[in-house]
């Protein structure tokens, strides 16, 4: 197996203390970055070897001093190249701090050039690299250096990286003194103006990248870089099957990922990982119940096979037969069909795959692969697969799309849902409906704003994409790793704000340059041609009626509480009475409660009692149906429909209710029904 060699030559000089913003300096960011490496290098489990070099550092402690020079004096081979461990990562985070001293960057890279060549005759690297984090600081400009670093580099074939938090571009700024600052100190690579001595080291460094094969990168740009480090996750061998045609034509193939959604790999307990080696490594258990108490898994007995049916857990008894359908291992095309019946929504799956024909079969299965794929091209049709991977998977549905161009004539294989895997949404039909139809104006500025925010585009030619896949990684991965290994190697320690990270910079760059005032600009004049009013449902309007309905009939019921009984006569006598109220009704229960309670104290019949009885418990009634209702009410309605005091209004209402139950079991002297 062919490794890949890798030297970090870091400035730990003065000036590295140079803030970029209010809580970062040069080398903390220096510092993430050799982090982000060695992180990612550590949990992918690669067996590439990383070696650290630091120069402007108190210590002297490489090959090449003789003991009393100063040429070498102050930098250290703090690490030779070795596979990443946990000591590496320990030192990367918590070890390295600014001096007090100015080092040279030439030392620093011919220390760590030497220590290539004194490490050739141990192992053979495919690949060999040596990347510089300096700010251009410190550097002495010695010929004789200059010649000696290039001619390693060409020898031993390194490719030689520089970062900063400075860009190429910064050499055409006009130069200004060190201690003049811009205005907007959060800028990454600009918060301070290069002087003319850190000018002249970055195209002196620039040079020596362009004879090595290297590039020089400013903080923003290193992420470009550090994706060139993460190694490929995807390793497929091939999965070997018999495509067949029906019952006679089959033809072997084998089945390649061509690409894959990046996701965390499960990690594998290996010696890496492992700070103390011979501690011996167990798997523990714990089974929660719904109420999130842990209780603890004692042996298998305490564990029961079971399906899941809708929420339910249905136990499986050990002489039951397997519910999983017998299938095996096939590839086998149903039919083929026009490529506008398969839509791209249809696609599922978190990969691509390619198919070919095995290269073990012959000439006669190949010619006989690409006839097919080219008719399936000239006809424009796609094929529709069963696929099943083992006898122990689900069987699968896809499609297969042909593929041709002058170097490569293959399928893609995409994985298809089932109609069961499908959810059916009815939507309006807009285009039948006048009123909602667009204008041209309308449709013009949506144009708009979708080439707006468009992360591909070019304006010419030579412009770079706003958004290359190829040179940005997947962030939570990184924040995964960044994560465990604060976790490993300083436990107390809470989890940094990712907000800080150079990757959500990286990724707040790509978003603000979409953010700009095009942008913004089209979004107001799209706010103005779409104006935007409140859409009230059917049901929506009935339920308001109802919540007015029920406010109007609360407003009388408080102003019949306040009458007196002068005021009640008058109403019973100008004809209330001849409503022939006989029970407490829902619509006023509060005045039929009145209405009958005094019909009983005018009366003053010997019956009265039992009367009075029978319309208590009818109010009683209304009174818990009230309550409930009002307890249904507030479960449904959210609390922007709670502010109009609907949910309140039925308690009120009960709460009144009671009032006057009380009022009149006083009055009648009758406590015990109250």
């Amino acid at each position: 197996m062919k490794l890949k060699g890798l030297v970090l030559v870091l400035d730990v000089g003065e000036t590295m203390s140079t803030k970029i913003n209010r809580t970062t300096t040069y080398l903390q960011s220096c510092v993430d970055i050799i982090q982000m490496i060695v992180q990612r290098k550590m949990f992918q489990s690669s067996k590439d070897e990383i070696g650290l070099t630091v120069f402007g550092c108190d210590q002297t402690d490489n090959e090449l001093w003789d003991g009393s020079s100063d040429d070498f004096r102050h930098v250290s081979l703090v690490r030779c190249l070795s596979i990443v461990d946990w000591e590496m990562l320990d030192y990367v985070q918590n070890k390295i701090v600014v001096s007090n001293i100015r080092g040279d960057v030439l030392d620093g890279i011919l220390v760590a050039l030497n220590h290539f060549a004194d490490d050739q005759n141990k192992k053979t690297f495919k690949e060999k690299r040596v990347i510089v984090l300096t700010d251009f600081s410190s550097c002495s400009n010695d010929d004789f250096k200059l010649k000696e670093i290039g001619k390693n580099l060409a020898r031993q074939s390194i490719r030689l990286d520089v970062i900063s938090p400075f860009s190429e571009d910064d050499v055409n700024k006009e130069e200004k003194p060190n201690s003049e600052t811009k205005s907007n100190s959060d800028d990454h690579h600009s918060s301070k103006q290069m002087t003319i001595g850190q000018v002249e080291t970055l195209n002196l460094l620039n040079n020596l990248c362009e004879q090595a094969e290297g590039c020089l990168f400013s903080f923003d740009e290193t992420l470009s870089l550090l994706s060139t480090y993460q190694a490929r996750t995807i390793k497929s061998s091939g999965t070997k099957y018999q495509m067949t045609i029906g019952e006679k034509f089959a033809l072997p193939i084998v089945s390649l990922i061509k690409c894959k959604e990046s996701k965390p790999e499960i990690f594998r307990f290996k010696k890496v990982f492992a700070k103390d080696e011979n501690v011996e490594l167990k798997t523990d258990r714990a089974r929660f119940t719904k109420d999130d108490e842990q209780r603890d898994l004692n042996d298998k007995t305490d564990t029961v096979d079971a399906f899941k049916y809708g929420s339910t857990y249905v136990p499986i008894d050990s002489d039951t037969v397997s519910l999983k359908l017998e299938v095996e291992k096939c590839f086998n095309i149903l039919g083929f069909t026009k490529s506008e019946n398969v839509h791209k929504h249809y696609f599922s799956g978190d990969s691509v795959n390619q198919i070919m024909p095995d290269p073990s079969s012959g000439a006669q299965v190949e010619e006989a692969f690409v006839n097919m794929v080219r008719a399936m091209f000239e006809e424009d049709v796609f094929g529709i697969v069963r696929k099943v991977f083992n006898s122990r998977s689900s069987p699968e549905m896809g499609c297969l799309i042909p593929y041709v161009t002058k170097e490569t004539t293959c399928l893609f294989y995409l994985s298809l849902p089932f109609d069961d895997d499908l959810k059916k949404i009815t939507l309006e039909n807009f285009s039948i409906m006048k009123k909602f139809k667009p204008n041209d104006k309308q449709l013009s500025l949506v144009d708009d704003l979708i080439d707006s925010l468009d992360l591909s585009r070019k304006i010419d030619q030579d412009e770079e994409e706003l958004y290359d896949p190829h040179t940005t990684f997947n962030p939570y991965i990184q924040r995964m790793f960044q994560s465990i290994a604060l976790r490993a190697t300083n436990p107390s320690d809470e989890l940094p704000n990712f907000d800080e990270h150079i990757t959500n910079t990286h990724l707040a760059k790509i978003g603000s340059r979409i953010r700009n005032n095009t942008t913004q600009n089209i979004l107001k004049r799209i706010q103005d041609e779409f104006p935007l009013r409140e859409l009230v449902k059917k049901g929506e309007k009935k339920r308001r009626k109802y919540i007015e309905k029920t406010k109007i009939e609360n407003k009388e019921e408080v102003e019949l509480i306040s009458m007196n009984d002068e005021n009640l006569t008058d109403i019973l006598e100008s004809g209330l009475e001849s409503n022939k109220v006989k029970k407490v009704g829902t619509v006023n229960p509060v005045g039929d409660f009145k209405i009958l309670a005094e019909k009983i104290v005018s009366s003053n019949s010997q019956e009265a009692k039992e009367e009075f009885e029978q319309i208590c418990m009818q109010i009683q009634e209304i009174i818990k149906d009230l309550f409930e209702e009002s307890l249904r009410q507030a479960n449904s309605f959210n609390d922007a429909d709670l502010n109009d005091m609907t949910v309140f209004s039925f308690q009120e209402k009960s709460f009144n209710c009671a009032k006057i139950m009380r009022q009149y079991s006083l009055k009648l002297n009758l406590h015990s029904e109250f």
